[in-house]
């Protein structure tokens, strides 16, 4: 959270290298990204294969994920989450956006969905519910895919994730064909992650627009499938939406180098509840036993204590970049 909506320079002069929780020093909280994985893991669960039992078990988590007023959230979950409140079907309550909602929250059904055409159906319902527009589907499929190749192959070579890739898309589009070309091609090249968001022209960041962040992310992914840290780092110093992009960056990478793979100072800096590096482990496991009224009594501290940090760092920001901007001037 500390770097999102920064340029790649400002968040780098204004806090340095982020290989470490900067929300506190030393300690983090988890984004709406991994509340998200969360909620489509446990329904998928549910499901039990069952489409239309998928579809009623997401709705009805996203109900009160919306009722616990999430901050920061994105234009088309949170009117979604509304509609879904005031009535609406999980068939219904999407709206027209290609925003990154659904590829932030799917690569969990890449890993747990072993049929191919399984996962095309799922992945739908999951997207379908708050995004409409066909690039917000193809973009998580994308995720979703390489989640699944994650899984099957210790590593995955470039050229074989976009034949796959276009075996399965039951969505074609050139321009996402052709992005995808791209990326495949700057990883073959070795190109940073950084400097292949530059050439598709985010100089100012990641945007939270799927074509941005989907050819991003599987570009961080592919060039570290061995490397967490640098390719969440990498992903982060993009700017922009940045705690979407290292989020669905890191779903993919864990999946090949497991919880040891993830540093030490990473994990045990959440001071999150209820999802936290011991939480998430239970969750992972099918082990959760919830307490409710507990969860009813801290989270509206919780969400407190994150406002509170989201407008003590706007203000630092305000602070800290009259500074930059002297220190380039006497440059």
């Amino acid at each position: 959270m500390p770097y999102e909506a920064l340029k790649p320079q400002t968040a780098k002069a204004l806090l340095g290298p982020p290989n470490k929780h900067k929300l506190l020093p030393g300690l983090g909280m988890v984004s709406d990204d991994t509340e998200h994985l969360v909620i489509v893991l446990r329904a998928f669960r549910k499901a039990n294969g069952n489409l239309d039992l998928f579809s009623k078990q997401l709705a009805s988590a996203l109900k009160l994920w919306t009722l616990a007023l999430p901050l920061g959230v994105g234009k088309a979950s949170l009117i979604s989450g509304l509609k879904l409140l005031i009535g609406f079907s999980p068939e219904r309550s999407g709206i027209f956006s290609a925003g990154n909602g659904p590829a932030m929250r799917v690569s969990v059904l890449g890993l747990l969905c072993d049929n191919k055409e399984k996962l095309k159906e799922f992945v739908k319902k999951a997207t379908l519910i708050s995004h409409t527009d066909p690039k917000a589907y193809r973009s998580a499929l994308a995720v979703a895919h390489a989640a699944n190749l994650a899984k099957e192959f210790t590593r995955v070579e470039p050229a074989l994730f976009l034949k796959r890739f276009r075996e399965l898309n039951d969505s074609y589009c050139k321009e996402f064909d052709l992005l995808l070309e791209k990326t495949i091609k700057s990883v073959e090249l070795k190109q940073s992650t950084q400097d292949f968001a530059m050439n598709l022209g985010l100089i100012k960041g990641v945007s939270g627009y799927c074509y941005h962040t989907v050819p991003v992310c599987l570009h961080a992914w592919l060039s570290n499938q061995d490397n967490f840290s640098k390719g969440v780092t990498d992903a982060i110093k993009c700017g922009g939406d940045a705690d979407t992009v290292a989020s669905i960056v890191g779903s993919l990478i864990g999946i090949n180098v497991g919880r040891e793979g993830i540093p030490d100072n990473w994990r045990r800096g959440l001071f999150d509840y209820p999802l936290n590096e011991t939480s998430l482990v239970i969750i992972a496991n099918d082990n959760l036993s919830r307490s409710v009224v507990k969860e009813l009594i801290i989270f509206p501290f919780r969400q407190s204590v994150l406002f509170i940090l989201i407008i003590s760092h706007l203000i630092l920001r305000m602070m800290g970049t009259p500074i930059i901007l002297i220190r380039k001037k006497l440059k």
